[in-house]
């Protein structure tokens, strides 16, 4: 690898770790063509990304996306595992923090 490769892919590390970590520090925050402040500041990323390598930036969608649909189906799995639970037990305070879990989800 040549130098200007490895500084590429280097930034593309940077960037792709800047985002998750934006990501994670504001989960809420999906919708990047609203226009505040914290979304031009994720979105300053994104277009670095995109301006580094195009392929990295597409990529970089599709493994986000691929994370989200995984959270969102063990999720779904776990609401139902805890359903099932609360029908067996008899425990009332038990049952009440199972039920408090089950409002998150």
């Amino acid at each position: 690898m040549t130098e200007a490769q490895i500084q590429k892919f280097g930034e593309i590390q940077y960037l792709r770790g800047r985002l998750d970590e934006l990501h994670k520090a504001f989960p809420t925050v999906l919708d990047l063509s609203r226009s505040r402040k914290l979304d031009m500041r994720i979105q300053k990323y994104y277009d670095k990304l995109k301006a580094t390598d195009e392929m990295a930036y597409h990529l970089y969608l599709v493994e986000r996306a691929n994370r989200q649909h995984s959270k969102e189906r063990s999720k779904k799995e776990m609401k139902v595992l805890l359903e099932d639970i609360l029908e067996q037990i008899n425990d009332p305070v038990l049952g009440g923090k199972i039920l408090g879990q089950l409002d998150k989800y």
